[in-house]
C-alpha cells in the first residue's frame, strides 16, 4: 500500500476506533446512571459499535439516516455532539425534541439523522420516501436505514423494500442482526437467513460480519457505490451480539444462557483493538490514552448536562399550533 493511502487509512481507522471508545464508554455511563436514578430508561448499543461505526464509515456527510434507537456509535461518528444524545436521554431544556421523545429517541436534522420512532420498522417507509425523493431532485445523496432482525417480521419491512426493489431507490437497508429481538432468539423469529429475504423482492442482499469494522465497511461502501451509481438498493445482514439487555427495563439472563462479556475475544473493541495493532497503527500505551480521554470526556459532558433543568412544561405546545385558540389557552392554564 502506497505510504500515502496508508496514511489515509491510519487515520480513517483510528478516528473509527475512538469512536467505537467513547460510545462503550458513554454506554457504561447511562446504565449505571439509570441504576443511580439519574437516567429513566436506555437503550444499550454495546456489542453492535464495530456494526455501525463501519457502515458510517462508507457514507457522505450529505447522505440522511433513518436509523433506530440503538445507534449511539453511528451517530458519534458522524459528528454528532455527544451533549445532543445525553440531553436527549435526560428530556432537559436543551434536547431537540424539548423532552417529548421518550429516551434514546434520537434526532439530529443538521446531520441528517431523522427522528427515531418506537415502533420497530416504521422508519424504513419512510427511508425509501426520503430515497424516491433523492432520486426525482438528483442529488445524489443516498439513505441509510437501520433496524433489528426483529424488524424483519414486520409489514413495513417488506413494502419498504418491494418499493425500493421497484423504483430502484439509493437506499440501503441496514440489519443490526444483533441475534436477539427482545426475548425472541432470531432462530425462533424466522427460519430464512435475514439477508436472503432481499432475492424476494428482485434486489441485493449480502451478509457481513458486523463485529468485523473493515468487513462491514467495505460490504457497506459497495451498497452506497451501487446506489450513487443508480444500481439500486441493497439489503445488509450485519450480524453481531447484542453483548448486554435489549434496554435498561430488560433482564436477558432470564432468557439467555449465553452473553459475550465485555473484554472478551468476541467483544468488537477487543476486534478492533487487535486489527489496528496489526496494522501497527496503535499500541497499548495509545488504547489507554483513547480510554483515560473517553472517560473523561463522557464524565464532564455528563455532569454538565445533568445541570439543565428539565424541559419547561409549556414547551409541549410550542410548535404544535400555527396560532393559539381559546382552548389551546384554557389548556396551557391548567398545566401551568
Amino acid at each position: 500500500m502506497p505510504e500515502q493511502d496508508k496514511s489515509e487509512e491510519k487515520t480513517r481507522l483510528i478516528k473509527a476506533y475512538t469512536a467505537i471508545v467513547l460510545s462503550r464508554t458513554l454506554d457504561n455511563k447511562i446504565v449505571v446512571s439509570q441504576r443511580q436514578g439519574r437516567v429513566g430508561f436506555y437503550t444499550p448499543t454495546i456489542g453492535q459499535e464495530a456494526l455501525q461505526v463501519g457502515a458510517s464509515m462508507a457514507l457522505q456527510d450529505k447522505d440522511l439516516i433513518y436509523g433506530y434507537y440503538r445507534d449511539v456509535p453511528l451517530m458519534l461518528h458522524r459528528g454528532v455532539p455527544m451533549e445532543n444524545i445525553i440531553n436527549q436521554i435526560m428530556g432537559n431544556r436543551e434536547d431537540s425534541a424539548l423532552g417529548r421523545q421518550m429516551p434514546s429517541h434520537y434526532c439530529d436534522k443538521k446531520r441528517n439523522f431523522m427522528s427515531v420512532q418506537s415502533p420497530v420498522a416504521t422508519n424504513l417507509p419512510l427511508a425509501v420516501g426520503s430515497a424516491y425523493t433523492q432520486k426525482y431532485r438528483k442529488t445524489n445523496s443516498i439513505v441509510l436505514t437501520t433496524f433489528g432482525e426483529g424488524s424483519t417480521s414486520a409489514p413495513d419491512f417488506h413494502a419498504a423494500l418491494n418499493l425500493a426493489a421497484v423504483y430502484n431507490l439509493p437506499v440501503i437497508f441496514l440489519c443490526e442482526n444483533n441475534g436477539w429481538a427482545i426475548s425472541m432468539p432470531v432462530e425462533k423469529q424466522t427460519l430464512a437467513e435475514i439477508w436472503t429475504k432481499a432475492s424476494a423482492y428482485g434486489m441485493r442482499g449480502v451478509r457481513a460480519n458486523g463485529n468485523d469494522l473493515l468487513e462491514t465497511y467495505e460490504v457497506t461502501r459497495e451498497a452506497v457505490k451501487r446506489a450513487r451509481e443508480g444500481k439500486g438498493p441493497t439489503l445488509i445482514d450485519a450480524v453481531s451480539f447484542r453483548m448486554g439487555p435489549h434496554s435498561t427495563s430488560d433482564d436477558p439472563t432470564k432468557y439467555r444462557d449465553v452473553i459475550v462479556e465485555e473484554g472478551s475475544d468476541k467483544d468488537p473493541v477487543i476486534i478492533t483493538e487487535k486489527l489496528l495493532k496489526s496494522k501497527g497503527y496503535i499500541d497499548d500505551k495509545f488504547i489507554e490514552s483513547i480510554k483515560t480521554r473517553a472517560e473523561k470526556i463522557v464524565n464532564d459532558k455528563f455532569e454538565e448536562c445533568a445541570k439543565i433543568p428539565a424541559a419547561d412544561p409549556s414547551s409541549a405546545f410550542t410548535g404544535v399550533y400555527k396560532e393559539s385558540s381559546w382552548m389551546l389557552d384554557e389548556e396551557v392554564k391548567d398545566l401551568l
